[in-house]
This record gives structure tokens, sequence and C-alpha cells, in this order.
């Protein structure tokens, strides 16, 4: 190849090149690694008949590779977060299981930013990050949500069992929509977070009717089209609702740890979650308001 010689070659797959014009290229299971002695990366040179059908193959260095799997194992983690908010379920230690599902919450919240800035998919191409993501979500914000919901009583009698049925189908039926966000960070339907809902139920002492109608809702909203904001992926008022969810959580782990009733924070408790109905409703009146265009609705 042209360029940089390399000094050490990992021989791996090579590209089959297609027997004719309209016949698909397949790509290879791993590529042609090549680490020069100064350990950068380049382009690799041409690999097919014609340059019209080459895509750019970049090699990255080892460094950015191990970046890549550290930051699955990070994103993985997650689980074991989630099963120790599980394990305090099952004890009966409804706060340690609050601050658990903190714990994975934040964890969720600062690896996909990160994935995104790596580009974690093409340095490590043989894992799913979404799809390692989704198994983490489902656990942490709906599996070990729901037991809470059972396990302290946030409905009412024997009513918990079947609301958590419905909330564990609904959430796996949204976990597997091939639509899930829009262009602009949009979520479509409610994205079964549920371990911000059940959590603030039981913290700011809600009726268990309340509870119900509320979980019910919730359940409904998550098979439907109505859109919900991602607080980090949709620009619009994005310090708006990065400040309300900073309070929630700041709440949430001060009502977790103090142990006691501390009405202006239970206040906030509820405010943070309704800025989230008013982008919501935004959101509607938007759409009703233009026409649909990725100009009309610019994140």
């Amino acid at each position: 190849p042209s360029g940089r010689p390399a000094s050490r070659m990992s021989t791996v797959d090579t590209v089959r090149r297609p027997t004719s014009p309209s016949e698909p290229i397949e790509p290879p299971s791993s590529i042609l690694v090549l680490l020069s002695e100064a350990g950068s990366g380049y382009v690799l040179p041409m690999l097919f008949e014609s340059p019209a059908d080459q895509p750019p193959i970049v090699v990255y260095r080892r460094r950015e590779i191990s970046a890549a799997w550290a930051l699955h194992v990070v994103t993985g983690f997650g689980v074991i977060v989630g099963y120790i908010g599980l394990n305090s379920v099952i004890e009966g230690h409804a706060r340690a299981a609050i601050l658990w599902l903190v714990a994975a919450l934040v964890l969720d919240g600062v690896d996909g930013p990160i994935a995104r800035r790596l580009d974690v998919g093409a340095r490590v191409p043989v894992l799913d990050g979404h799809a390692l993501d989704l198994i983490v979500d489902y656990f942490t914000c709906t599996i070990v949500p729901v037991a809470f919901l059972y396990r302290f009583d946030v409905l009412p009698d024997k009513i918990g069992g079947p609301v958590g049925f419905a909330i564990l189908l609904v959430s796996a039926l949204w976990m597997s929509r091939t639509d899930q966000e829009t262009a602009d960070g949009w979520f479509r339907g409610f994205p079964a977070e549920w371990n911000m809902i059940i959590p603030t139920l039981y913290l700011v002492h809600a009726n268990r009717w309340v509870s119900l109608v509320v979980c019910l809702a919730f359940c409904a909203f998550t098979l439907s089209g109505i859109e919900f904001p991602h607080p980090v992926s949709v620009r619009r008022q994005r310090g708006i609702s990065l400040a309300f969810l900073s309070a929630w959580l700041g709440s949430m782990v001060w009502l977790a740890i103090a142990q006691r009733v501390v009405a202006p924070v239970r206040v906030v408790l509820v405010l943070a979650p309704l800025w989230t109905f008013v982008q919501v409703v935004q959101r509607l009146i938007r759409r009703r308001e233009v026409e649909v265009s990725p100009d009309a609705l610019a994140p």
C-alpha cells in the first residue's frame, strides 16, 4: 500500500471483489489494521476495483480502540448498578434502591454523548452499542422500578401486579421500536423512563389511586406517537431542561438521604417533570402551526 510504511501488520479478513458491477460489495468481518511506529492511524488505500466503489476505511490507534471498549464496559456496568438497586428493593431498602437508580440514570446519561464523540460503533464494530444500551435501560429503567412499584405498595392493593405486567410489556414494545428517535433528538412515545416516574411517586407520597392513573397514562404514552424530549440531545431550551433535570436529581438524592419530609424539595420533584410536559405541549403546538419539515422543527 501507498503512504507511510507500517512497522506491524495484522492480517485479517480480506475484501472479496465483486464479480459484476451489479453485485453488492460484502464488507469484511474485520479490517486490515496497520500500525506505524508512531502509532498513528490513516486511511487504507484502495481495496476495490473502482475508486467509486471504495468506502473510506479509517484505521484507529490501539488506544482509541481500547477507549471504545472501555466505554462499552462502562455502559454494561449499568446492569451491575441496577442489580444492586434490585437487591435493595428485595431487602426492603427503598431509599437505597432510589440512590442506585439515580446512579444508573447518571451513568446512562453520560455514556451516550461520550460514545458519539468517540464513534465507538466504528472503533468496535463487533459490538452494537445501541443494543447494549437498550438491554441496560430495560433492566434499570423498567424491571427494577416495577419491582420497586410492587414491593413498596405504590399502587392500590392487588393492582400492582397487573399494572407492573403492563409496564413491562409496553416498555419491551417501545424498546423494540425502529423509530424511537426523531432526527432532532425527540423520543417517539414515552421512552420507558420508569426509574424517574415511580421513585418520584414514592417520595412525594402520592395517593395510590393517583399513582395508578399516572402509571396507566404513561403506559398509553409509551405506545403513542407523542414526542418526548431528550434533555441533552434536544438543543432547543437545553439549558432550562438541564437545570430542571439537575434540580430533580438533587431533590431525589436529598429526600433519599435526609429521610424526612422537606416540602420545598418535594415541590421541585413535581415541578421538574412538569417542564417536560410543557415542552411536549410546545412541540404539539409547533407541529400544528407550521408545515412539518426539518427546517420548521429545528432542534
